[in-house]
C-alpha cells in the first residue's frame, strides 16, 4: 500500500461573528494581527485586536488578564510586543479562546499540501495539521481528494475510506496526526 504525507495549513485566520455596537447588528470581525499589551502595576493584560468587517470598530479578544510578565516566556512576551504574525495566527485560530470571549468562530481557509492520490488505488494517507485546531477535517480532506459530500459519504459507508488512527472520521478535528486508508 502506497503511503502519502499531507500537511494541513491555515491560509488565513477565521473571522469571528459578534454583535457590533456601531453597526447595531451581528457582523464578522477580522483579526488585525496586532496585539494590545497593557501594564497595570506588576500585571499585564494582553488582547488580540479584531476589527468589524463593515465599520472597522475594534474588539479585543482577551488572551491574558492580570498575568505577571515573568510568568511568560521572554520570546512570547516579545512576540506580543512586536505583533508577531505566527503568534497572532496561533491565537486567532484558537476556537476555545474565541468562544470563551463570546465570539462565534467562522471557517478558516485551509490548504492541504502533499501528493495527490487516485482513490481507485489502495493508499494510506498521513494528514498532519501545522497547528492544533477544532475545525473538522472532512471539508479539507474532501477538497484535497476532489470529492463531493455524497461521494465521500459513499466511500465511508462502503468501508473503502477508513480512519485507522482511531478517530471517528465524521467528527474528527484537525489536531495532531490523522491516518486514513483508501482501499
Amino acid at each position: 500500500m502506497k503511503k502519502i504525507l499531507w500537511t494541513a495549513r491555515f491560509l488565513s485566520a477565521p473571522t469571528v461573528g459578534r454583535y457590533c455596537k456601531h453597526c447595531m447588528t451581528k457582523t464578522q470581525y477580522v483579526p488585525s494581527g496586532r496585539f494590545r499589551v497593557n501594564a497595570n502595576r506588576k500585571a499585564l493584560d494582553i488582547w488580540l485586536i479584531y476589527k468589524c468587517g463593515k465599520c472597522r470598530t475594534t474588539w479585543n479578544l482577551a488572551i491574558y488578564s492580570g498575568i505577571h510578565p515573568h510568568s511568560l516566556p521572554p520570546n512570547q512576551l516579545n512576540g506580543f510586543l512586536l505583533n508577531d504574525s505566527e503568534l497572532a495566527m496561533k491565537y486567532s485560530t484558537d476556537i476555545a479562546l474565541i468562544k470563551q470571549n463570546g465570539g462565534e468562530p467562522g471557517l478558516p481557509d485551509i490548504q492541504i499540501s502533499g501528493e495527490n492520490c487516485d482513490i481507485a488505488e489502495p493508499v494510506q494517507i498521513v494528514l498532519t495539521a501545522d497547528r492544533p485546531s477544532e475545525y473538522k477535517a472532512i471539508p479539507a480532506i474532501r477538497s484535497k481528494l476532489g470529492l463531493s459530500r455524497a461521494e465521500f459519504d459513499r466511500l465511508c459507508e462502503n468501508g473503502r475510506l477508513t480512519c485507522v488512527s482511531g478517530q471517528n472520521l465524521k467528527t474528527c478535528k484537525l489536531t495532531g496526526t490523522l491516518i486514513l486508508e483508501i482501499r
